[in-house]
């Protein structure tokens, strides 16, 4: 429990490392706009998710030796989907300040099909680590790979500049107002 208690302490100073807070009323909001480096994103990403999972799983040597064996597939499927969503936010940040509709669009789309391929990798490996394993240890893998994606997508958003004035070239044209009919009581 000492090793969930640290995961949640680590996740959380993730998560608040980009606030400071002033003492005064006064407080200066700085946005950053990441350079992105997607080599050294990867890598950060992949390597501190195994630290995690060292410190959450809490098993047996057998059993660690099984975890490793699945884990190694996983992160192989895992790096392709995080590459595409350091694509994406790549894309997103080079293109924000002149986004159209339809770019916004495109990004959302494929946004949504890379959370939703996130959510069937997590649990094709709840299924697989349920066998080899046990559903309870299983169960803790899909948890700690939820949280620590939830940091990471926390940690990015929280960096990045919402979309703002979207050129709608894509936008459907209003259709010409109808004519009021006429009151039936009249």
């Amino acid at each position: 429990m000492k090793s969930m208690g640290w995961l949640v302490t680590w996740l959380m100073g993730l998560l608040l490392a980009g606030f400071v807070y002033a003492a005064d009323t006064e407080i200066t909001v700085v946005r950053v706009t990441p350079s992105l480096d997607l080599a050294q994103a990867q890598y950060i990403l992949s390597h501190q998710r195994e630290e995690v999972f060292e410190r959450g799983m809490a098993l047996d040597s057998k059993q660690w030796q099984v975890f490793w064996r699945v884990y190694d597939d996983y992160e192989k499927e895992k790096e392709q989907l995080d590459a595409k969503r350091l694509r994406l936010l790549g894309t997103y940040v080079s293109k924000h300040a002149a986004l159209t509709g339809d770019d916004a669009a495109k990004l959302i789309k494929a946004s949504v099909e890379n959370q939703q391929a996130d959510l069937a990798l997590r649990q094709k490996y709840f299924t697989i680590l349920s066998k080899k394993l046990t559903p309870v240890a299983a169960a803790r893998f899909a948890q700690i790979d939820d949280i620590v994606g939830m940091v990471v997508r926390l940690a990015i958003l929280g960096n990045i500049q919402l979309i703002t004035d979207v050129s709608d070239e894509t936008e459907p044209q209003a259709e010409p107002a109808q004519p009021a009919l006429p009151d039936a009581r009249e």
